[in-house]
C-alpha cells in the first residue's frame, strides 16, 4: 500500500488507486499519516474531527470511522490500537512524506560531506514527489493546515538546498528564471533573492543583481518597516566591489558572513530541517 499527502490525499495498491470518500476517513487517514509511525493521540483525533463538543460520544465515533477506514485499506496497511492513540504502520517509502524527508536528510549529508552532485540529486529526487500543494481539500481542519503549512516550509528549505547545490555546481544560468519567479512568489525569503542576486552576478549581469537587492529592501521598509538583513547587506557590497569570494562555488552569502554570523532568519521552519545554510 502506497499513501501520498504531498498534494491530494491518495491511497493506491501499487497498481490502483483506492479510493477513500468519506470526508472523515480521509482526515483520519491523513492526521495518522501526519504523525510519521507515531502514536496519534485519540483526544487530538477526536478534537480535530468532530471539536470539543463531541463529548463522550468522541471515543465511539472515532472507533467506528477507525473500524470503517480498515475495512477501506483492507490488509495493505496496519492501524494499531495504543493506550494512548492510533498509529499506521507502513514502510518508510509507502508515505511520500516520509520518503521526502528521508531523501532530504540524505542530499543534506551528502552536501555536507562535500558531494554536491549526489546531494543535489537527492534534493531533486525528494521534490519531485510533490504532487502540488500538501493534503490538498483538507487544510480547513486546524490539524492539518498546520501539517500543511510544515510540509511546504520544509519543501521551500529543500529547494533552497538544492538550488545552492545547483550554484556550487555553476549553474547559475539555468538558475535565473527559476529564482526570478520564487523571488516574486516570496518576497520576504532573503534566501531565494541573495541566491537570485549570485546567479545575476556570476552571469554577468551585476546591475540586476543589485536591483534585486533594492527591490527587496523596498519591500521590507514597506510592509514591514525592516532594513534587509546583515547577510543581505553584506552581499551587497561584496557585488558593488566584485569580491572575488563571488566566484567561489560554495554559497556566496554563507562565505561573505560566515566570520561575522547572527542575522534575521526568513520564518518558521519544519522540525527536522537544518539551519539555513546561509547563516552557519
Amino acid at each position: 500500500m502506497e499513501f501520498g499527502v504531498l498534494g491530494t490525499l491518495e491511497v493506491s495498491d501499487g497498481e490502483h488507486h483506492l479510493s477513500v470518500r468519506s470526508i472523515k476517513q480521509r482526515s483520519l487517514l491523513a492526521m495518522l499519516l501526519c504523525h510519521h509511525g507515531t502514536v496519534a493521540r485519540s483526544d487530538v483525533l477526536i478534537d480535530a474531527l468532530w471539536g470539543p463538543e463531541a463529548g463522550d460520544a468522541g471515543s465511539k465515533r472515532l472507533r467506528l470511522q477507525l473500524h470503517r477506514l480498515r475495512r477501506t485499506l483492507g490488509a495493505g496497511a496496519e492501524i494499531i490500537h495504543r493506550s494512548t492513540g492510533y498509529l499506521l504502520r507502513a514502510p518508510y517509502d509507502a508515505v511520500d512524506a516520509w520518503k521526502f524527508d528521508r531523501l532530504v536528510q540524505q542530499g543534506r549529508r551528502s552536501l555536507a560531506a562535500g558531494h554536491t552532485p549526489k546531494g543535489g540529486d537527492l534534493l531533486r529526487e525528494a521534490l519531485r514527489l510533490w504532487r502540488g500543494p500538501a493534503l490538498s481539500g483538507l487544510s480547513d481542519i486546524p490539524f492539518l493546515h498546520r501539517q500543511a503549512t510544515r510540509l511546504e516550509e520544509e519543501r521551500l528549505a529543500a529547494l533552497a538546498d538544492r538550488i545552492d547545490a545547483d550554484l556550487r555546481l555553476r549553474r547559475h544560468a539555468d538558475l535565473v528564471g527559476e529564482l526570478t519567479v520564487l523571488v516574486r512568489e516570496h518576497p520576504l525569503r532573503e534566501r531565494f533573492r541573495s541566491q537570485l542576486m549570485v546567479a545575476l552576478y556570476r552571469g554577468g549581469r551585476q546591475a540586476e543583481a543589485l536591483e534585486v537587492y533594492r527591490d527587496g529592501r523596498r519591500i521590507l521598509a514597506r510592509d514591514l518597516g525592516l532594513e534587509p538583513s546583515p547577510e543581505l547587506r553584506r552581499l551587497e557590497v561584496a557585488i558593488l566591489t566584485s569580491d572575488s569570494s563571488l566566484a567561489d562555488t560554495r554559497p556566496a552569502v554563507h562565505r561573505a558572513v560566515h566570520s561575522r554570523g547572527g542575522g534575521r532568519r526568513d520564518g518558521p521552519r519544519g522540525p527536522r530541517g537544518p539551519s539555513c545554510p546561509h547563516c552557519r
